[in-house]
């Protein structure tokens, strides 16, 4: 039914979100898009995964919900890379640190580590310690 997906987040000013997800998270910048009173880049996560940095006129300030979405990326280095490549950030607001998921097993163990980004979006590292 769908053949793929697309995260979009929108924001007051995405330009200073730009270097965060581009800089610490290692995201392409594919394009920019520029209207008049709109704006936003496309980001390439990894494969045909995209992320939408957006400027939309009904946001204003972080995010009053952090949790109510949480997008999940699964690093080949491992969950404690990716932790101690941001946990001292001052952008980042880290909401748990790297921990063992209660389904994990010995044989596939698999570790969480979820934090927020610069506009309080969650997000969480997903994969092997």
């Amino acid at each position: 039914m769908f053949t793929k997906y697309r995260i979009l987040i929108y924001s007051e000013n995405p330009d200073k979100l730009l270097p965060f997800y581009t800089n610490v998270l290692g995201f392409t910048l594919l394009n920019k898009l520029d209207y008049p009173d709109d704006y936003g880049y496309m980001l390439q996560v990894v494969g045909d995964s995209y992320v939408w940095l957006g400027k939309h006129s009904a946001i204003t300030g972080k995010a009053k919900e952090s949790f109510r979405h949480l997008f999940n990326l699964y690093p080949e280095e491992g969950v404690a890379f990716w932790y101690n490549k941001i946990k001292d950030n001052p952008q980042v607001t880290i909401v748990a640190k790297p921990f063992e998921a209660p389904f994990s097993t010995k044989e596939n163990p698999v570790f969480f580590c979820t934090f927020l980004d610069p506009e309080g979006n969650c997000w969480q590292f997903v994969g092997k310690e």
